[in-house]
């Protein structure tokens, strides 16, 4: 029997679901892995929590069925209807008592008697990503709904708080020796914030989790399960205090305690909250303990600390994800090369693993995991929320493998005719700009880029769909480098016939006369060089009228 205030995580509905009809339900983590097939995925306040709750349900799943150990037993997973709920049961029973959200002692994921030396409390804002900068205004949210919330609602703000919190200064927690002025100094934003979250969904929630309960065989790129990688409920209470250490695995960093957190209230609503300095963790060459974010080469970094060093590769909110798709695709970013030079990107590791589960002939060529990305833009010295950024691809286990990596190459030269044309199309427009008497880099170029991204996006993740098992890898590329030069012929155009009588005259610019019919002509001739000579052959009727 535990010692309880009335809401506990395992049994209290908290975490909110879709299932496949669209409709939304509030579920235990009990209820969820019970009834896993019937939901469609976890969504929540914002989409970051979705990503939060999923890694919390990850690490109490490993934990659950101690394993998997390898690619056989992971199989007897991915083949079952259901997740494996005896087990689940009997862990959960173990664990309960850390899961109550008011307990005296041990409340979950906070410290239970946090305070300031003021005995100050926050107010709800301090956790509530969806009031940017603390303004109400910027939010649906009425004033009543941010002074009190339900405890199923501080639940989901409280997971996603260690993920994703922005850093800046914090609530100096009595007993913590490293306050100073009642403050507490030196915060980074929450691990998750500081990655590109990249997630594969199955067609379910029991699909989503089992792809994601990554092996311990697979500790060549992903360590999970080994000595001492457990979760916050498994060890003793966190106090006020905090450390800067490595991760222990991916359990570990799954509920990193980025804070410590106290809520005020009780199982009818919560009211506010003193949130202090948590655990710090160093970002660098965190490759082998973080299997949902791609990773980067840093050169500098590399310098610094005389070592090859790989940092997170994270996701901004102006640039369309698959637009860096080459960063996360075991096809072009493999955790197996083992070449002499450092590879300039690493996939996610659970990518990887989908991806060698398709090499052992576990998942077939044509399976299709919705692969979703989440990450956090912050702003003033990531104290602040600016934007969240959520985006799904469709991508083929085909295009994942890095045995066979030749869909993936495509997809990826497929950037690569985009990224090239774009580049063309961006000096067109300040050709014509500068010729009309513009100055150089007013934004006419930036301008008539970023349109020709946006008229490809639908494209692109079309081109990206079709590549899959029976696809013809060079007619698909065909096809897509014909959309490219439709889409940009298109755009070219409407700048040509817009261009001012100036322009037309032209004007000389370092040294040479620049007008409208030359900078048009070395348009074409740029997109002759960078593209196949049949997009040429087009009819005039197919391409995109200005």
């Amino acid at each position: 029997m535990t010692e309880s205030n009335g809401f506990n995580l395992i049994d209290d509905p908290w975490i909110m679901v879709l299932d496949h009809d669209g409709t939304l339900h509030e579920v235990s983590i009990l209820g969820l892995i019970e009834e896993a097939p019937r939901f469609a995925r976890i969504v929540g306040d914002v989409e970051t929590q979705a990503f939060a709750i999923v890694r919390l349900l990850l690490a109490f799943l490993h934990r659950a069925i101690d394993g998997p150990a390898d690619e056989e037993e992971w199989l007897a997973l991915w083949q079952a209807d259901e997740l494996p709920a005896d087990a689940v049961h009997r862990y959960a029973d173990r664990v309960r008592g850390r899961f109550d959200l008011f307990h005296p002692r041990t409340p979950f994921f906070q410290v239970a008697d946090l305070r300031s030396g003021s005995d100050g409390v926050s107010g709800l804002e301090k956790i509530i990503a969806d009031i940017p900068n603390g303004i109400p205004f910027f939010t649906t949210r009425s004033a009543a709904s941010v002074g009190r919330i339900t405890a199923a609602e501080a639940a989901r703000w409280l997971v996603h708080v260690h993920a994703f919190d922005p850093a800046g200064i914090k609530t100096g927690a009595v007993g913590d020796p490293t306050v100073k002025g009642g403050r507490g100094y030196g915060s980074t934003v929450g691990w998750s914030g500081q990655i590109g979250g990249v997630l594969p969904h199955g067609e379910n929630l029991r699909e989503t989790l089992v792809l994601n309960l990554i092996a311990r065989s697979a500790e060549a790129y992903v360590q999970v399960g080994c000595d001492g990688d457990v979760p916050p409920w498994e060890r003793d209470p966190d106090g006020p205090t905090w450390s800067e250490r490595p991760p222990r695995g991916a359990i570990d960093l799954y509920t990193w305690q980025t804070r410590r957190v106290r809520l005020v209230g009780d199982p009818t609503g919560v009211t506010g909250v003193v949130l202090a300095k948590g655990d710090v963790i160093e970002p660098r060459n965190r490759h082998l303990v973080d299997p949902h974010t791609a990773w980067r080469y840093s050169e500098p970094q590399s310098k610094k600390h005389k070592t090859v060093v790989y940092m997170p590769y994270t996701h901004d909110p102006n640039r369309a994800v698959w637009r860096g798709l080459n960063a996360i695709l075991p096809a072009t970013a493999s955790r197996r090369a083992g070449g002499r030079e450092p590879e300039r990107f690493l996939a996610p590791g659970a990518l990887q693993w989908v991806a060698d589960l398709a090499e052992q002939g576990y998942l077939p060529d044509g399976y299709r995991p919705r692969t979703r990305v989440y990450g956090v833009q912050y702003g003033t010295q990531n104290a602040v929320y600016a934007e969240i950024v959520t985006d799904e691809l469709p991508l083929s286990v085909m295009v994942l493998r890095d045995d066979h990596p030749e869909a993936g190459r495509v997809a990826v030269a497929g950037i690569e005719d985009a990224e090239a044309v774009a580049g063309e199309l961006w000096k067109l427009a300040e050709n014509v700009a500068q010729a009309g008497g513009a100055e150089p880099n007013t934004g006419a170029g930036d301008a008539a880029r970023e349109e020709l991204y946006a008229v490809l996006d639908a494209p692109y993740r079309g081109f990206l769909g079709t590549l899959a098992p029976g696809v013809d890898l060079e007619q698909a590329r065909a096809d897509w480098t014909r959309e490219v030069y439709r889409a940009t012929r298109g755009i070219a155009r409407r700048i040509v016939t817009e261009a001012s009588p100036a322009a037309w005259t032209g004007r000389e610019i370092r040294g040479r006369l620049v007008n409208v019919g030359l900078a048009e002509a070395w348009f074409m001739a740029a997109l002759r060089r960078r593209l196949p000579p049949q997009v040429f052959e087009m009819k005039q009727s197919e391409e995109i009228p200005a």
